[in-house]
């Protein structure tokens, strides 16, 4: 990337020099005559086009990108390997990374090791531990959020009161957001039943498609691919194909699911990555917990807009959006959270 220069030279009548002043950055880089290159590291599990979870981040990075060209983000996707990903890390942080974002948590020991061995250098990975000071912020979702408000819709579309919930497996954050789908579900309809599977793959679409299949043929009429990874796409096709509802997470679920994908919880991940930029930039490094919901302003609703949108009745339309309110409001109690017990 082409270092920008941001100078006004003004130059006077009678043989005067001409005068440099030089702008900060928009995150606050010394002033000088040249802004400084940031390089982010960025590890994530796969392409934005072949995951949910790696596109919101990705999406994150452009958008960033964009707002301030200074920044220059160093992108792998060998995330579910540590043995591969750590020397990956390594030399991103010998190429000049002031920032690493471990984006899976397959990567919570090797963020550990790394945080403790460069303890000036903001890291953050997605993992279910609590931050590590001085250096080692955790990026995570409110599972429960997610779960709630997807779920809240699907049964209000679906004729059979009966959701397909379908993960990789039943770690943490899948059976959180199984939680909050039963949750939103029993809000939206006393009398809906959710169906869960396990496909056991994080990279198999197959697996998750054989599963949801599987929870159709039991009467279910709506399905959440629930994994976010690469198997969730198995899911996403068979909405597709079969003309249903379909609910997705962290990213548009349009993305995937052009025609029937009529619900997600969009993460903003632009927000935890400003954070750690701005800790680069003031050497002042304090980790944290970022749980993106609604009420911080990590989670937004996909717009009701395209052919999916056509699929919401106007009034389940209000409703959501009226979920939506009362979660970033805090006014739907929710249990606290297991997966990272640090937030609700």
């Amino acid at each position: 990337m082409t270092d920008k220069t941001f100078l006004v030279t003004a130059r006077f009548v009678g043989g005067l020099a001409g005068l440099i002043l030089a702008l900060p950055t928009a995150f606050g880089v010394v002033a000088g005559a040249a802004a400084e290159e940031l390089k982010v590291g960025l590890i994530m599990e796969a392409r934005p086009a072949e995951q949910p979870w790696s596109a919101a981040i990705y999406d994150a990075a452009q958008a960033l990108t964009k707002k301030n060209p200074s920044l220059k983000f160093l992108q792998s996707y060998k995330a579910y390997d540590p043995t591969s990903a750590e020397p990956v890390a390594r030399q991103m942080l010998q190429e000049g990374a002031v920032v690493l974002d471990m984006h899976s948590f397959a990567l919570n020991d090797v963020a550990h090791v790394l945080a403790k061995e460069f303890p000036k250098i903001p890291m953050s990975v997605s993992s279910f531990d609590p931050p590590v000071q001085p250096n080692l912020s955790i990026g995570t979702v409110s599972y429960l959020q997610v779960g709630y408000s997807n779920c809240w819709l699907l049964a209000k579309l679906s004729k059979s009161g009966k959701i397909a919930f379908v993960g990789a497996l039943p770690i943490p954050y899948a059976t959180e957001a199984l939680k909050g789908c039963e949750l939103g579900a029993a809000a939206a309809n006393s009398g809906a039943k959710v169906l869960a599977g396990y496909g056991n793959s994080f990279s198999n679409p197959q697996t998750t498609r054989e599963q949801s299949q599987g929870l159709l043929d039991q009467g279910a009429d709506v399905l959440f691919p629930a994994s976010a990874t690469e198997d969730s796409l198995g899911g996403f096709q068979l909405c597709e194909q079969k003309h249903i509802p379909c609910a997705g997470w962290v990213s548009d679920v349009r993305r995937y699911a052009p025609n029937y994908g009529v619900v997600s919880a969009v993460t903003n991940w632009t927000i935890f990555l400003e954070n750690l930029i701005a800790q680069h930039s003031s050497g002042k490094l304090e980790a944290s917990t970022f749980d993106a919901g609604f009420g911080n302003g990590g989670l937004a609703a996909q717009p009701f807009e395209g052919e999916p949108g056509k699929l919401v009745p106007p009034d389940v339309q209000k409703g959501y959006a009226d979920v939506v309110k009362a979660l970033t409001e805090g006014k739907i109690e929710l249990p606290k959270s297991q997966a990272h017990p640090c937030c609700t």
